[in-house]
C-alpha cells in the first residue's frame, strides 16, 4: 500500500527528532564526564581549554573561544581559543578587546546571541569585531553567556563557522548547559582561590602574631597542633598528654573545670592560668578557645590562642605589694583615710578611719543611713546622690568636703568627708576618701553667737586681720592687724566701700568668695593670693544677719612657701634615693656604713651582705691619698652638721679607683647620711677635654702658622718652633732622607737659647735607625738607661750630642724611611702620652703641609703650562662641563672655533653647539652618558657655530674624576677639521665623478668608433671623421673639467664652442652665415652633456660640409628658449638651415646618417628628449627639446 507524502515527511521529522534526542543525550553524558573532570582541575586555563573543545564538539565546528570577564566591567580576565591561527585578525581582536560590545548585549538581554551570517548582520557592520571576523573568513558565530547563580555575567562561550550556518535547537541547549557548567566551575574555582588566599593570610597572621595558636579535639582530649612561637614547646603530632605536659599540677583542676563548662555550653572558653614554658619555667597565659560547629550545631573542633601575660601578672603582684606598703604608710596618718571600689565597698581603712566609722557609716544602708545628715560648707543639705564618694565614682573632679552630722539621742558627732576618684587612664577604678572629725570645730562655731559681745576685744587682741562689712559692702570695723597690713589709719576705711578703696579686689577670687558668702549665706573659706597685699592669705568670710559680712584673714605666705619647699624637698629626696646613678649611704660617726641604696652597691662593687656584716667603713673605702680629705670632712660634719660637697677618689671592692662627689648631713639621731655621685666619667672627660683643648690649641696655632707658607724649608722651621715651644723641649726639627746622596737633611730647626743647632747634613751610616722602618714612634725617656736604645754605641752617640730624651716620629713611604720629625732635650724626661700624640699630630700636619706646598708649586707650574696651551691652541675647542652638561670653562680656543665668548657660553648646555638634528635625536645627552659609563665618548660630527656656520669637529668627551666613582664633570676636546673634511668630501665627489665620467666617456668613445667604422669606406676616412668626433668630445670634456662642484655647462657656451671650432663664428659669437638667438646661462644636466654635444657636433659638421656653412648663400639660424611643462623645465632648440642646394629627390643625402640616428634615436632614449629631423628643400630643419637643471627659472620668475 502506498503511503501518503505527509506521512513520509512526518516519519522523516520523527527520525530527525530521534537523532537529535540521541545526540543531546550523548552530549549530556559527555557533559557529565566533563563535570567530573573539572571537579579535580585546579588550573583555570586548562579547564577553559577543555570547555572550548567540548563547545566545538557540540556545535560541529573546529573554531571556538572562551573568555572570562570582570564582573564590574567588560575587561577580559582570561581567554582561550582553539581552531584559530594566532596571527589572524579575529584572534588579535579577541585578545585585545574580548568582544566587549557582545558582552554588553548578552548582559543586557540575558540570552544567547546567534549570528547566522555575519556579512548580513547589520548591527555589527563597521565595527572592529565585524572587520576582524570577515578578514579571518568567519561567517557564523554564536555567543552563549556564562551567568552565575546570582545572575552575574562571568564570561562568554562562543563558536565560529566559516560558512553561513544555523545551529540546531538541541545544539544550542547543549551549549547553554555547557555554559552553566563552565560558570559553576569558574565561580567554584574563584571561591577556592579566595579561600586559599584567606588561608594563606590566616597562616601569615598566625606566624606574624606573638600569640600561641593551637587546635583541640571536640572533647579537648587531644591537642592536634600547637605553634608555640618559642614560648611553648611546639606540638606537631597529636598529643593526648597535653594537660600533663603544659599545665602545672596546681592549675589542672581549674583548666579542666573551664573546659568542661565551655563544652557543655558550646561557648568560648576564656580564662587565665599558669603553663610550663618551653624552657621549663612557669608562666601565666590568657587562654581563649573558640568552638567550631558543624551544620548540626555540634562541636567538631576547637581553635585557641594563648597570650603571655606573665609580665602583667608580675605587675599586678607588684601593685599588690605597693598597696601593702601604701597601707603601712597610711596607717600612720592621723586622719581617717580609706580606699573603696566602684561599688562603694571599702577595700582599705586605716585605723583612724575604722575608729571614726565603727557602727557609724554615713552610707545608703537601711541600718545607719538615716542617722547621718550631709551639709555642705555653705550649710545646705546634701542629698545622698551628692555625697563625695558617689560623686567620685561618677568621675567628678571635686575636692569640696561635706560635713556629716550624726545624732544618737543627745550625742552629736560631726565628720568632714572628702573623696577623690582613682583612675586607670580615663576609666574610674575606685576612690579615696579622707575623713576628719570636726565635732569640736562645729561646737565652737555654734558657740560663736554666745561670745559675740567679746569679739571686739578678741579681734583686737588676735594677731590676725579682721574686718566687717555692712549690706552695702562698706567697712564697719577693721582691727589693728588689718590696718597695719593695708597701711591705713582707723579713720580712713570705716564707711568706705571696699571695692572703691581696693579696686584690684573686683572680680578676683576674693571678690567671688565675698559674693558667694552673701548669696549662699554660708561661711566661705579659702587660701588665695591676695590681689591687694600680693601674697597668700587664709581668709574666712561669714555673712551676718544684717546682710553684712565678717572677714578674717591671715598671712600664710611663709607657710605656703614652707609647704612648697617641703614637698619639693621630699620629692627630690625620694627621687634621689631611687635614681640608679646616685648612691646614698647611712653611717655612724665612727665611719661604719649601716645601710646603702642599690646604686651605691653597684658603684662600689660590694653586696648588701657586706654592708650588713658591718665590715665597710669610710676608712677602708678611701685610698691613702684621700684620707686627709675624708678626715677633714668628718670633722666638718660633726661641727656643722653637714659637709661642703667635695670630690675625691674611692676604692671599689676589686681594688680599682673611681672618682665621686660626696655630700653628707648629720641626722637627728646622730647618724650620718651621705649622697655619693660617681663622677669618674666626668673626670676622664675633663682630662680628655684638657688634652683635646691643648691639642686643638697647638694644631690651631700650627695651622695658622703654616697656612700662609709655601716654602718647604720655612714650613719645616715654623712647625719645629711651634711644637718645641709648646712642649718646652730643647730642640725640634724635621729630617728628610735624601736617597740620592744617602744623607739625613735638616733644612731648618728650632732650639732653645744655648742649645746647638741641628740644621745640617749627616750620612745615613752615621746615625743608623733601622727600627724606624716599622713606622712606630720611637720614644726615649732617659738616654742613659732607657732600653729603647738598642746598643751602647747609640747611647754614647746620643749623650755626646747632649740628647737626654727624645721623640722620633718616622714617615714611611713605599717601605722606605723618607723623613722623621724629632723632638729632644738635654735632660731625661717622662714624655706623656699627650705629648707623644702632639708630636705625631705635628708630624702629620707638617708632612701634609709640605706635600701641599710642593703640590701647589707643581700645580701652579702645571696650570701655567695648561693656560699657555689653552690660550695658543686656537684650532682646538677644549672646555669643561658639569655632570649635567652645562659649560663651566670656555678657553680662547673654544671661542675661536665656535664664535661664542666665554661670557656667552659659560652656564649654557653643551647642546648649544650641536646641530639641530643631533639635538632632536638626543645626541648630546647620549654622549655624556656614554662617557660616564665607558670613560670615553667619540665626538666626530658637524657642529653649529654662533653665526650659523657648521664646523666639523674631531674629538671626544671624557669624564673628570678625582678617584671617586661619580665624575666631577666632563672634558670636551675637539679639533676643527672643517677644511680638511670639505676637501675630503670634494675629493670623494671628484673621484666618483671622474669614475662616472670615465665610464661614460669610454662608452661614448666605443659607440662613436663603432658607428664611424660602419659608415667609413676607408681607413683614412675613418681616421678623419673619428678624430673630428673625438675633438668634439674633448671640447666637452674640457668644459666639464673646468667646472667647480655644483656648476653646470651652459648651452650658449656649448654652441659657441662647437661653431667656433668649425670657424663659423668669432670669439664674440658673430658670423656672416650664423644667427644665434636665445637666453644665456641655460644650465645643462651633466649626465646629458656628452651625448647632446655629439648631436650638436654632427649638426654643425654636416652644415659645415654639406649644408648652410658650406655654400655661399647658406644661412644657419639657431634659436633656443626655456619651457615650463608638467615634467619640469625643458630647453627647446630649433636648428634651421636655409639657402642650401639639397640633393634632387631620389638621391641619397650627403653624410653618413650618424647625426640623424643620434638625434632621432639616441637623444630620446638616453635623455628623454623630444626631437624632429627633416631635410627640407632649402636645408635641414631640426628641433630638440630636453630637460635641463631644475635650478633654472624661466624669465620673469622671482629668484
Amino acid at each position: 500500500m502506498k503511503r501518503a507524502p505527509d506521512e513520509d515527511r512526518d516519519n522523516v521529522e520523527r527520525l530527525k527528532d530521534d537523532a537529535s534526542l540521541l545526540e543531546e543525550l550523548a552530549g549530556m553524558r559527555t557533559l557529565h564526564t566533563l563535570q567530573v573532570s573539572l571537579a579535580a582541575q585546579l588550573d583555570m586555563r586548562v579547564a577553559l581549554q577543555e570547555i572550548a573543545a567540548l563547545a566545538c564538539t557540540f556545535a560541529r565546528t573546529e573554531c571556538g573561544c572562551v573568555q572570562l570577564v570582570d564582573e564590574h566591567s567588560n575587561d577580559i580576565e582570561l581567554g582561550v581559543y582553539r581552531g584559530h591561527d594566532e596571527c589572524r585578525p579575529f584572534v588579535q581582536q579577541f585578545l585585545k578587546d574580548g568582544f566587549q560590545a557582545i558582552c554588553d548585549t548578552v548582559r543586557r538581554e540575558r540570552r544567547q546571541l546567534v549570528i547566522e551570517d555575519i556579512e548580513a548582520f547589520t548591527p555589527r557592520k563597521g565595527t572592529p569585531d565585524y572587520a576582524s571576523a570577515l578578514c579571518s573568513g568567519i561567517r557564523t558565530a554564536q555567543f552563549t553567556p556564562m551567568f552565575n547563580r546570582a545572575g552575574v555575567l562571568l564570561g562568554l562561550l562562543s563558536t565560529q563557522f566559516t560558512v553561513p550556518y544555523r545551529l540546531a535547537e538541541h545544539e544550542l541547549r547543549l551549549l547553554e548547559l555547557l555554559a552553566w557548567t563552565a560558570a559553576d566551575y569558574v565561580e567554584r574555582n574563584r571561591a577556592q582561590a579566595v579561600l586559599r588566599t584567606s588561608e594563606s593570610r590566616l597562616v601569615a597572621l598566625s606566624l606574624a602574631s606573638s600569640e600561641v595558636h593551637y587546635r583541640m579535639s571536640p572533647d579537648w582530649g587531644e591537642m592536634r597542633a600547637l605553634t608555640g612561637k618559642g614560648f611553648l614547646a611546639d606540638t606537631v603530632n597529636p598529643s593526648r598528654a597535653w594537660l600533663m605536659d603544659y599545665i602545672p599540677d596546681g592549675d589542672q583542676a581549674l583548666v579542666r573545670q573551664k573546659i568542661d563548662a565551655g563544652i557543655h555550653t558550646k561557648t568560648p572558653i576564656i580564662f587565665e592560668h599558669r603553663v610550663r614554658r618551653a624552657d621549663g619555667s612557669v608562666a601565666w597565659i590568657a587562654t581563649k578557645g573558640l568552638p567550631a560547629l558543624d551544620a548540626q550545631g555540634n562541636i567538631c573542633e576547637w581553635f585557641g590562642t594563648a597570650a603571655d601575660i606573665t609580665a602583667r601578672k608580675q605587675a599586678e603582684q607588684r601593685l599588690r605589694d605597693s598597696e601593702t606598703r601604701l597601707a603601712l604608710v597610711l596607717d600612720q596618718v592621723p586622719i581617717g583615710v580609706g580606699l573603696f571600689d566602684t561599688q562603694g565597698r571599702f577595700t582599705y581603712k586605716n585605723p583612724q578611719l575604722s575608729d571614726q566609722l565603727t557602727g557609724l557609716s554615713p552610707s545608703l544602708d537601711s541600718v545607719y543611713g538615716d542617722q547621718w545628715k550631709g551639709i555642705d560648707q555653705q550649710g545646705n543639705p546634701v542629698t545622698p546622690q551628692q555625697f563625695p564618694g558617689v560623686r567620685a565614682l561618677r568621675g567628678e573632679d571635686t575636692a569640696a568636703p561635706v560635713d556629716f552630722r550624726h545624732l544618737d539621742g543627745t550625742t552629736e558627732r560631726w565628720l568632714r568627708v572628702t573623696a577623690f576618684a582613682l583612675r586607670d587612664g580615663s576609666k574610674v577604678t575606685g576612690g579615696l576618701t579622707v575623713v576628719q572629725d570636726v565635732t569640736g570645730q562645729r561646737h565652737v562655731q555654734a558657740g560663736l553667737g554666745v561670745l559675740a559681745e567679746h569679739n571686739r576685744d578678741i579681734l583686737e587682741s588676735i594677731s590676725d586681720a579682721f574686718y566687717g562689712l555692712d549690706a552695702q559692702w562698706r567697712f564697719t570695723y577693721i582691727n589693728r592687724k588689718a590696718e597695719a597690713l593695708w597701711a591705713r589709719s582707723p579713720a580712713q576705711l570705716p564707711g568706705k566701700v571696699i571695692g572703691d578703696e581696693f579696686a584690684a579686689l573686683i572680680w578676683s577670687a576674693t571678690h567671688t568668695a565675698h559674693l558667694q558668702a552673701v548669696q549662699t549665706r554660708q561661711m566661705v573659706r579659702l587660701d588665695v593670693a591676695s590681689p591687694v597685699l600680693g601674697h597668700w592669705v587664709d581668709i574666712s568670710l561669714s555673712p551676718t544677719s544684717d546682710g553684712g559680712m565678717s572677714a578674717y584673714f591671715r598671712d600664710i605666705s611663709d607657710s605656703k612657701r614652707a609647704q612648697e619647699q617641703l614637698r619639693a624637698s621630699e620629692e627630690r629626696f625620694r627621687t634621689a634615693l631611687t635614681i640608679e646613678t646616685v648612691g646614698a649611704t647611712y653611717f655612724d660617726m665612727d665611719g661604719r656604713l649601716t645601710d646603702a641604696n642599690d646604686a651605691f652597691l653597684k658603684m662600689s662593687g660590694y653586696s648588701r651582705a657586706d654592708v650588713e656584716a658591718g665590715a665597710l667603713t669610710w676608712q677602708n673605702l678611701t685610698p691613702a691619698t684621700s684620707h686627709g680629705l675624708t678626715a677633714q670632712a668628718f670633722q666638718e660634719l660633726k661641727a656643722k652638721g653637714s659637709t661642703t660637697p667635695y670630690e675625691r677618689e674611692y676604692l671599689r671592692k676589686d681594688g680599682s679607683l673611681r672618682w665621686a662627689l660626696f655630700a653628707a648631713k648629720r641626722l637627728p639621731d646622730g647618724t650620718g647620711f651621705e649622697f655619693v655621685l660617681d663622677i669618674t666619667d666626668r673626670k676622664l672627660a675633663e682630662a680628655a677635654l684638657r688634652e683635646v683643648q691643648d691639642r686643638n690649641a697647638l694644631l690651631l696655632k700650627l695651622s695658622d702658622a703654616l697656612r700662609p707658607l709655601s716654602d718647604p724649608a720655612a714650613i719645616q722651621g715654623k712647625a719645629a718652633r711651634v711644637l718645641g715651644e709648646h712642649v718646652n723641649a730643647g730642640r725640634a726639627y724635621f729630617v728628610e732622607v735624601d736617597g740620592r746622596t744617602q744623607q739625613y737633611v735638616v733644612e731648618r730647626d728650632w732650639h732653645q737659647p744655648g742649645e746647638t743647632s741641628q740644621a745640617r747634613r749627616l750620612a745615613l751610616s752615621d746615625w743608623p735607625m733601622p727600627w724606624l722602618i716599622d713606622a712606630q714612634t720611637w720614644v726615649v725617656r732617659d738616654t742613659a738607661i732607657d732600653a729603647a736604645l738598642p746598643d751602647d754605641g747609640q747611647r754614647v752617640a746620643y749623650l755626646g750630642n747632649d740628647i737626654g730624651a727624645l721623640i722620633v716620629v718616622p714617615l714611611i713611604n713605599g717601605g722606605q724611611l723618607v723623613a722623621t720629625f724629632v723632638v729632644n732635650q738635654r735632660t731625661a724626661r717622662d714624655w706623656t702620652a699627650a705629648e707623644i700624640r702632639l708630636a705625631e699630630e705635628t708630624a702629620e700636619r707638617t708632612w701634609a703641609a709640605l706635600e701641599r706646598a710642593r703640590a701647589q708649586g707643581a700645580l701652579i707650574e702645571s696650570e701655567e703650562r695648561y693656560r699657555l696651551i689653552l690660550e695658543n691652541a686656537l684650532d682646538y675647542a677644549i672646555f669643561t662641563t658639569d655632570t649635567s652638561g652645562h659649560i663651566q670653562t670656555w678657553p680662547p680656543g673654544a671661542a675661536a672655533v665656535f664664535g661664542w665668548t666665554a661670557e656667552e657660553a659659560v652656564g649654557q648646555h653643551i647642546a648649544m653647539n650641536f646641530v639641530a638634528e643631533d639635538r632632536l635625536a638626543g645626541v648630546p645627552q647620549r654622549e655624556i652618558e656614554q662617557a660616564h659609563h665607558t670613560g670615553f665618548a667619540p665626538n666626530v660630527r658637524w657642529h653649529q657655530c654662533k653665526d650659523g656656520r657648521r664646523v666639523f669637529i674631531e674629538g671626544a668627551i671624557r669624564p673628570l674624576r678625582d678617584g671617586g666613582v661619580e665624575p666631577l664633570g666632563y672634558l670636551t676636546i675637539g679639533q676643527d677639521v672643517t677644511r680638511r673634511r670639505q676637501w675630503e668630501d670634494r675629493q670623494q665627489v671628484l673621484l666618483a665623478e671622474l669614475q662616472h665620467r670615465t665610464r661614460n666617456l669610454m662608452g661614448v668613445v666605443r659607440v662613436v668608433f663603432n658607428r664611424t667604422q660602419r659608415s667609413s669606406k676607408t681607413i683614412a676616412e675613418l681616421a678623419l671623421i673619428y678624430n673630428d668626433r673625438l675633438d668634439a668630445l674633448a671640447r666637452v670634456q674640457g668644459l666639464l673639467s673646468r667646472l667647480n662642484e655644483g656648476d653646470r655647462i651652459l648651452f650658449d657656451e656649448l654652441i659657441h664652442v662647437e661653431l667656433s671650432a668649425m670657424g663659423a663664428i668669432d670669439a664674440h659669437g658673430q658670423g656672416e652665415q650664423v644667427v644665434l638667438d636665445g637666453p644665456s646661462g641655460v644650465r645643462l644636466r651633466s649626465s646629458t652633456v656628452q651625448t647632446f654635444a655629439l648631436a650638436l657636433h654632427e649638426l654643425a659638421t654636416n652644415a659645415n660640409k654639406y649644408g648652410a656653412l658650406s655654400q655661399p648663400g647658406g644661412q644657419l639660424q639657431v634659436r633656443w628658449r626655456l619651457l615650463r611643462t608638467s615634467n619640469g623645465t625643458r630647453l627647446r632648440i630649433e636648428w634651421s638651415e636655409t639657402g642650401v642646394n639639397m640633393p634632387a629627390p631620389g638621391q641619397a643625402p650627403h653624410g653618413s646618417g650618424y647625426g640623424s640616428e643620434l638625434i632621432e634615436r639616441a637623444l630620446p632614449y638616453q635623455l628623454q628628449a623630444e626631437t624632429t629631423y627633416a631635410l627640407d628643400p632649402d636645408g635641414v630643419r631640426c628641433t630638440i627639446e630636453l630637460p635641463v637643471s631644475e635650478s633654472m627659472r624661466l624669465e620673469g620668475e622671482k629668484g
